[in-house]
């Protein structure tokens, strides 16, 4: 570039007097520096010179959030603000559309408004979330989101209808992040094109069970609170999986320990017995976490019908898994031909001084239904109490011993 002459939509000054050196950038620059800033910061900047009198309304990022950028604002105090913002921002393409607010007093009438005119704007990625004491509720006519170009979508605070999470009007999704939402009222998550899916904390139907239908899944972490746990249809491409069931699951039978009872009238059994609910959608995966609590109803259940795990090479799983009388541990280690690590949490609290134990073993001493590729299997746990040493008296009947880790 020849001298004197500053780039192409930059303000001149001069750097030997220390002018003004963010003025000196491109507008495009400043723009996406604008996208980081919480709207009512980017806006302002319209008094500083007529230059950025309209730069913040084509930055490709609009953040709906409170002062520091991290904090919800309340619905209340940005309500008109948002319409007049989006009314005078004009259609300039958005890359990223974040609403994060707070209150009792959220009209999803206007954030419906808002979203439809993100995704109008071509928007890419979509974060929205409503927290507080009161989920934000969709009606059950909320039509299901329609883009083209949308490919993260994250999603905390909502209670779902029925249709919303199914997401075949967005071809290119590829990151679908759900938290502290209900589901108690989806059918289905369903999305051919979705890569990735993490739902935490997650309150589901008590009565019925929701499906995930995502073939071309590559990772999936999935947390049960409450409710029945989802069906999970099958996932050929799976490579890392995390699955946590709690306590308050609905995933129970009184008269059976595999939900098989013949009542008819009972709800917690599940009609049909050959049918897989969990294992069998994630047996395709590499990488798996299996945290269950005592009761491991549907892990239980899963496990007469226990698929191959032909691609497994890393498992972890709690102290539930490792009852000894059960044996649902050896279970799935006979169904993992190429497993090369175990892990095993153990009665581990963070709060506790955690302490770590490594196998050891001669793989030609392993029974042979146990992988003869496994390389390590560690123990980490709270301390050692009679509930450890069972377990590790199970595993010494594998040929595995301990010693401590430093």
């Amino acid at each position: 570039m020849p001298t004197g002459k500053a780039p192409k939509g930059a303000w001149q000054a001069s750097p030997a007097s220390g002018g003004d050196r963010i003025g000196a950038l491109p507008d495009e620059i400043l723009r996406h520096v604008l996208s980081f800033l919480p709207a009512q910061q980017a806006v302002q900047t319209c008094v500083l010179t007529q230059r950025w009198r309209h730069l913040w309304k084509s930055a490709p990022g609009l953040r709906i959030v409170g002062a520091d950028g991290k904090a919800p604002v309340p619905f209340e105090e940005v309500r008109e603000f948002v319409d007049s913002l989006l009314l005078l921002r004009g259609s300039s393409p958005l890359e990223t559309f974040e609403l994060k607010v707070a209150g009792a007093a959220v009209e999803f009438r206007h954030v419906r408004l808002w979203v439809r005119y993100a995704v109008q704007c071509d928007v890419q990625v979509l974060r929205l979330s409503f927290l507080g004491d009161t989920h934000a509720r969709l009606r059950p006519d909320d039509p299901p989101l329609a883009s083209r170009h949308l490919t993260k979508l994250e999603l905390r605070g909502l209670v779902f209808n029925e249709d919303f999470l199914d997401f075949s009007r967005c071809p290119e999704l590829q990151d679908l992040q759900i938290k502290d939402c209900s589901f108690n009222h989806a059918k289905r998550i369903s999305s051919l094109s979705l890569r990735h899916l993490s739902i935490k904390r997650a309150t589901f139907n008590r009565s019925s069970r929701a499906r995930i239908l995502a073939p071309n899944l590559a990772s999936l972490f999935l947390q049960v609170t409450a409710g029945r746990t989802p069906v999970l249809e099958k996932m050929p491409l799976l490579v890392k999986s995390s699955l946590a069931i709690c306590e308050v699951c609905k995933d129970c039978c009184s008269r059976s320990n595999y939900g098989d009872c013949g009542d008819e009238s009972c709800g917690g059994c599940i009609r049909d017995d050959s049918a897989s609910v969990i294992l069998h959608g994630m047996s395709q995966a590499k990488s798996l976490v299996l945290i269950a609590f005592p009761d491991m109803f549907i892990f239980r259940r899963d496990l007469r019908l226990c698929p191959t795990f032909n691609q497994l090479k890393s498992l972890t799983l709690n102290e539930n898994w490792c009852v000894p009388d059960e044996h649902p541990l050896a279970c799935i280690l006979q169904h993992s031909p190429v497993l090369e690590e175990l892990i095993l949490f153990l009665y581990f609290k963070m709060e506790e001084d955690c302490v770590g134990m490594k196998g050891r073993f001669n793989p030609k001493e392993l029974p042979p239904t146990i992988s003869s590729h496994l390389k390590g299997v560690k123990i980490i746990c709270g301390g050692i109490d009679g509930n450890v040493l069972k377990v590790l008296k199970f595993l010494s009947k594998l040929n595995i011993s301990f010693s401590f880790v430093e």
